[in-house]
């Protein structure tokens, strides 16, 4: 439920400083099914968390991370997959006012130009506990430095925007924010608060200046803490989100950029999640082509399910969503591109009262599966966060956290090699 996302940090719980890891952890893990998983931890502290992957337009593999600096703060750092190993993390930016949260984390962009993007969220002097703002850095084509382009201060002490995604490889993202003010005739939905609980989608397009060119309300009245997902097809992009609908419905909503403007949300599965209270479980997107696929969890009837539904021809239209998990998921699905044919999606699947299995599956364009995999084992709860998983040449690179950040890499042909029913 969307409260949840007023709980402490991992972090903030731990008295004191830890001791940076100088490399990562290098092994083999056997799991059934698998063969081997190369565990290859990134050089982390101990309490790091929120891990990110992002893809350059030439296919090397970022990853991003809150490091804990004890009564410093917090600090983003980024690593570059060398193909055995992460590179010295570069940081971003740090400091000791951050909001860092198991369900809203750092993001990164890499653009055609050698240039980067990266975001965090930070309190603005004299705000309150849980109010916070999006921040923005740049680096340049040229490699050296990070500096910060866009920052944002809320009117509401306790008001907060945040849940940004950037469009891959693209100086483009969208987020949740409060309304930037109240528009004639606009309806919102019961429930939606007026004080600061409501939250609009938001895009935002950066120039070559930096500076924010475009920010645009896609959506007046969305799901107030789920994460946001956009990806670019030959039309124009794609962004889905969880909306908020009349009777508290929080199905998955769709928009496309098409023909020089945004079209209006329509859903994209009529699930009938009613549910009093953001669930913190936002959809996912990839995109290659034309071809799209979202990925998305469901609880509707008391049942979770994780779902997919794909399109053909750039968001236009979607097909009936498929079901991924393996009967008793807990969630935070992500899915990115495989291959020329297919996708493949992470989610968390439930194992008994106290572990979770991370599983992957491979999801052809044409909507056949493959046998899940398990990758590794973590924690029953938040602080296992939200896994991701990238793709580079024959390697898929998967991270999620267990007490601090973990990363693996597996073949690709251990997923290709499955059969596709």
């Amino acid at each position: 439920m969307c409260k949840s996302r007023h709980s402490r940090s991992h972090a903030a719980s731990t008295a004191g400083l830890l001791n940076r890891r100088l490399a990562g952890v290098l092994l083999v893990l056997c799991l059934p099914g698998l063969g081997q998983v190369r565990r290859a931890d990134p050089p982390a502290t101990k309490q790091s968390g929120m891990p990110y992957l992002a893809n350059s337009p030439n296919g090397t593999i970022y990853l991003s991370f809150l490091d804990f600096l004890g009564s410093e703060g917090h600090a983003l750092r980024v690593a570059r997959w060398t193909g055995s190993g992460w590179s010295a993390p570069e940081t971003v930016a740090q400091g000791k006012n951050w909001f860092v949260n198991w369900a809203d984390f750092p993001s990164i962009a890499a653009l055609p130009d050698g240039s980067m993007l990266a975001h965090w969220l930070a309190r603005p002097a004299g705000g309150g506990r849980y109010g916070y703002g999006i921040h923005v850095a740049k680096r340049g084509k040229d490699g050296q430095g990070w500096r910060e382009i866009h920052g944002m201060n809320l009117d509401g002490k306790e008001d907060y925007a945040g849940f940004l995604t950037f469009i891959p490889n693209s100086p483009g993202a969208i987020y949740l924010a409060p309304p930037a003010a109240a528009k004639p005739g606009a309806h919102y939905h019961e429930g939606a608060d007026e004080e600061g609980h409501r939250k609009t989608v938001r895009f935002v397009l950066f120039g070559s200046d930096s500076m924010a060119a475009k920010d645009l309300e896609l959506d007046s009245d969305a799901c107030s803490c789920c994460q946001t997902a956009i990806g670019r097809t030959r039309d124009g992009y794609v962004a889905a989100y969880r909306d908020h609908s009349a009777g508290e419905i929080r199905d998955i909503s769709v928009v496309r950029y098409h023909n020089g403007a945004w079209t209006q949300p329509r859903t994209l599965h009529a699930d009938g999640w009613k549910i009093n209270g953001c669930p913190t479980d936002g959809p996912s997107i990839a995109t290659q082509g034309n071809q799209a696929g979202i990925v998305w969890l469901t609880r509707v009837g008391g049942q979770a399910k994780i779902q997919v539904a794909l399109s053909r021809d750039g968001g236009s239209t979607f097909g009936a969503p498929t079901r991924v998990d393996e009967g008793n998921p807990l969630g935070r699905a992500s899915l990115t591109v495989l291959d020329g044919k297919s996708y493949v999606a992470i989610w968390l699947e439930k194992k008994g009262d106290s572990q979770l299995e991370i599983r992957v599956r491979r999801i052809a364009f044409d909507g056949r599966k493959s046998e899940s995999m398990v990758i590794s084992v973590a924690p029953l709860g938040r602080e296992t966060g939200f896994p991701k998983v990238a793709v580079s040449g024959h390697q898929m690179i998967v991270t999620w956290r267990d007490g601090q950040v973990r990363a693996a890499s597996i073949s690709k042909t251990e997923l290709v090699k499955k059969e596709l029913l």
